[in-house]
């Protein structure tokens, strides 16, 4: 029944689902394998205690409240695990999904309410930088199937961070990310900046203005300064240059650091989290103004997910263009950068050129079925 690791993981993510069995099914950038990680507590004792393998699966929340709490999930190591997983698995009992709360839609009125709110926060030299990120919500096709819809995805965008995962009491969210937040490979870590966007061009000639590089340089400067301060060596950066993921284009630099003191790895993803692309800058003035006027709790959007041993070895990603699925309904969420020079209807338009990014799946999947 499982020949291969792509058709094993998808298949078992179907079967998961239908025993109500907390997992993520994920591929990382520009590579054909998919990975699955589940919940430790349903695994049979042997797969728990595997000699040596300690690589968790972690999804952590934009941030930590009663609600969204950060979930450790158990990576599996191979074909052989999974395929007598699943005999295992076939034979439990099964427990219904049990769906998250969506939030709901955000007009345009309401959303350019929210922005010139923001722009008071900025003039007043509180801060300089805060995300808007507003929720489109919409009716679930009928007979959808997300574990379909997670293979189109990843299909359409092999460059991106594609995931799939479902937690009891948040339902089940998938998406496809362009944005790493931290890479580690023993002392040596990996990071970029992303911000600043504007919409996909069929010959690719971008130029930027004096606000979006400002907005670049603003995430550049916050993680330059995590790193020093945690002792790290700046080795090699590559950029700014564009980039294109879905619909839209960013600017993007890549860093390299070298670890001058071990065990470093928690302390540099707490405080580069969340980062100025996704919260601003200062960031806790960011994020009191995100908590102030967003008008809803972003959950597991724009927080963070990846493998990780949580010494040497990481690869994390920030869970952006991403969606929640309810029971009869869809979440997708997107945002942007709101300072000084923002334009509120650039803004809006921005939020609805990346929600492409999921909505075009979304058509092809009910065409499918159709």
């Amino acid at each position: 029944m499982f020949q291969n690791p792509h058709y094993s993981c998808s298949e078992l993510s179907r079967l998961l689902l239908s025993k109500g069995i907390p997992f993520c099914l994920y591929r990382f950038p520009n590579d054909s394998q998919f990975h699955l990680a589940i919940d430790k507590a349903v695994l049979p004792s042997v797969s728990r205690e595997r000699n040596g393998e300690d690589t968790d699966f972690i999804i952590a929340p934009f941030i930590k409240n009663a609600d969204s709490q950060t979930v450790l999930f158990k990576k599996l190591s191979g074909i052989s695990e999974i395929g007598h997983l699943a005999e295992f698995i076939e034979n439990l009992e099964p427990k219904p999904i049990i769906w998250g709360t969506l939030p709901e839609s955000i007009s345009k009125d309401v959303y350019m309410n929210r922005i010139h709110h923001y722009l008071d926060e900025i003039k007043s030299g509180i801060l300089s930088k805060a995300i808007l990120s507003r929720v489109i919500q919409i009716e679930k096709p009928q007979q959808f199937d997300v574990t379909h819809f997670y293979t189109l995805l990843a299909s359409a965008y092999p460059e991106t961070f594609v995931s799939l995962f479902y937690i009891p009491g948040m339902g089940i969210w998938t998406g496809a990310t362009p944005e790493l937040l931290l890479e580690k490979e023993n002392k040596t870590y990996r990071t970029m900046a992303l911000a600043s966007t504007q919409p996909k061009k069929a010959i690719g000639d971008y130029s930027w203005r004096n606000k979006e590089k400002e907005e670049h340089r603003l995430v550049q400067q916050h993680i330059e300064e995590v790193f020093l301060k945690n002792d790290c060596q700046l080795t090699d950066s590559k950029g700014p240059y564009t980039i294109e993921s879905g619909q839209v284009a960013h600017l993007k630099t890549d860093y390299t650091f070298e670890e001058k003191n071990p065990d470093n790895q928690n302390n540099i993803t707490d405080q580069l989290h969340p980062t100025p692309a996704i919260g601003g800058l200062p960031v806790d003035a960011s994020l009191e103004c995100i908590k102030k006027y967003e008008g809803y709790n972003r959950n597991y959007y724009s927080g963070y997910l990846g493998e990780t041993n949580h010494r040497d070895l990481a690869r994390l990603f920030i869970n952006l263009r991403c969606m929640q699925i309810g029971k009869d309904k869809i979440a997708i969420f997107a945002g942007g950068g709101i300072s000084i020079d923002s334009d509120p209807e650039e803004e809006w338009a921005e939020t609805n050129q990346k929600s492409l990014t999921l909505l075009e799946i979304i058509e092809e999947t009910t065409r499918h079925h159709a």
